[in-house]
């Protein structure tokens, strides 16, 4: 826009920035503002790991009384269950107070969780550690990914986006490795302490990169401070050339869409119900949310233990060096999904990613049920890579696109309560599958398979008939595809928001369009 006309795709517009961001000053403090929020779900990573990792330590068992079964269940579902209160929370926070505060705050949180963890002096401190870490954690998975989408140059937001979720990887990766590093501390407490007292690397990274970042523009445009988020966006996106066609078009974008968002009034939760294209974005929002936990990836990673240990794997060191190099493996899977997200594109991933799970297990259960037939070792050999193809598949759209595509297609005003119901429902299906999963396992063992292998290729199915493709658009354009159908959805979203002329109306600028109502509204309201 900025009066150059009619354009279909960022892509086409100039930019004061060169074409790669690490050649740049202003793209580079961008990256480093974006890695701040990508590194959020460290934590989450870590804890995944941690858990899985302590639970082959004897002196963690020894010292909790080697919790199984409904302990174990409650231990582990202790960190998602704040999540169904405080991710609204986390949402109002957002809304109020904008989107830094509410990382800072949620990042706290899990620093003080981290330390009474690593403190524990029994099993119920330590379930109860783990609700601060949950608390800090619903707070903070709303905020950042708004942030992140919100903040980034409109060439690196896909693809920042899609790389969000795989530092939660990360996390994995560091974890296993002081876990396996803990084996050998000599006081046999420390052993599992250590690990737990390094849970609060991560947030202190993030409130360190975070407090330079600037707030979201589209946070300051809701609140009329029209100034501040065109000046964010001059100086992080155009190295600071005021008049830079690309920075104007994004700048009046935002300003046309939060307008109309305001206008319309639709910026409470009961708006996701009022018009048939938010009642799509809010029925796919949930259906991530669960599916996300229910699709095998738990019963591999807080219950990668028990699980070896049904094939025949039982020794410490080889259980915790497995879950080291499955982290470190899916690290590199996810990051490499979500840097080609953009050439596969959301709708391919998705059904490939769930698809691939689905014949994986099926290959997983062969092995385990054969193994328990028989008691041959291979056989429990052999269910080992099928745990990394099945994590692979798992990281090529659950990791790369789950956050990011809820991100993406909801409006301004319904994102971040959109990610408050998304992580809700996400975080009560992890709480319910991480308590059902150590019982059903030591139940039915290897049959439980089965479920997850049938669940696979329904979410599979599901994303091929209802899942509309993204790639390639602004966050904005974006917003609007789901407003219409899946076929034309993209040609329409384009064609709405950037109507020939749309820059100026009457003469006005979007935002001197926008600055008025919101005078005329401010002195109705007095």
């Amino acid at each position: 826009m900025g009066g150059g006309g009619y354009k279909t795709s960022f892509a086409d517009i100039p930019n004061n920035t060169r074409s790669a961001w690490w050649k740049d000053p202003g793209l580079r403090i961008n990256v480093l503002h974006c890695m701040g929020a990508c590194i959020c779900p460290f934590y989450l990573g870590y804890d995944q790991t941690l858990l899985a990792g302590v639970q082959a330590i004897p002196a963690w068992k020894s010292y909790f009384g080697s919790p199984k079964g409904t302990k174990l269940g409650i231990v582990t579902a202790a960190l998602f269950l704040p999540a169904v209160v405080f991710s609204f929370v986390g949402d109002w926070l957002c809304q109020r107070y904008g989107r830094k505060i509410t990382i800072y705050i949620g990042s706290v949180l899990i620093i003080i969780g981290g330390l009474w963890n690593a403190f524990a002096q029994d099993l119920g401190q330590y379930a109860g550690a783990r609700v601060i870490v949950g608390t800090g954690g619903a707070i903070t998975k709303v905020a950042a990914p708004a942030l992140l989408h919100e903040i980034a140059h409109p060439r690196l937001r896909a693809t920042f986006g899609t790389l969000y979720y795989g530092w939660y990887h990360l996390g994995g990766l560091v974890s296993g490795i002081v876990v396996i590093a803990g084996l050998f501390v000599e006081a046999p407490e420390w052993r599992w302490r250590m690990p737990c007292l390094l849970q609060v690397f991560g947030p202190a990274v993030v409130l360190a990169l975070v407090v330079t970042a600037p707030e979201s523009p589209r946070w300051l445009v809701s609140k009329g401070k029209m100034e501040e988020a065109k000046a964010m966006i001059v100086k992080h996106h155009a190295n600071g050339k005021e008049d830079d066609p690309l920075a104007m078009w994004e700048y009046n974008e935002i300003v046309t869409t939060i307008q109309k968002e305001q206008t319309d009034d639709k910026s409470r939760y009961i708006d996701f119900f009022r018009t048939k294209g938010n009642r799509k974005r809010l029925w796919v929002t949930v259906f991530l949310g669960m599916g996300s936990n229910w699709v095998g990836n738990g019963i591999l990673g807080y219950y990668l233990a028990p699980v070896l240990n049904n094939v025949g794997i039982t020794d410490p060191l080889t259980v915790t060096g497995l879950n080291a190099g499955l982290a470190g493996f899916n690290m590199v899977a996810s990051l490499t999904a979500g840097a080609y997200s953009e050439r596969m594109g959301r709708r391919f991933m998705w059904v490939t990613s769930n698809a691939g799970m689905g014949f994986g297990f099926a290959f997983i259960m062969g092995f385990a049920a054969a193994f328990a037939n028989t008691g041959n070792s291979s056989y429990g050999l052999a269910v080992i890579p099928f745990i990394f193809i099945v994590y692979g598949f798992y990281d090529l759209a659950w990791i790369a696109l789950n956050y990011t595509y809820v991100a993406e297609f909801l409006p301004y005003n319904l994102r971040t309560k959109g990610l408050a119901i998304y992580i809700t429902f996400n975080n009560l299906s992890n709480a319910f599958n991480q308590f059902v999963n150590p019982i059903a396992l030591g139940k039915i063992q290897w049959k439980y398979y089965a479920v997850y292998i049938v669940l696979d290729f329904f979410v599979a199915i599901v994303a091929y008939l209802h899942f509309p493709e993204t790639r390639r658009m602004s966050i904005e354009e974006i917003s609007l595809v789901f407003d219409y159908g899946t076929k034309e959805g993209r040609t329409k979203a384009l064609e709405q928001l950037h109507q020939p002329g749309r820059d100026v109306e009457d003469g006005k600028h979007p935002e001197e369009e926008f600055s008025e109502k919101r005078e005329i509204e401010h002195v109705q309201r007095v």
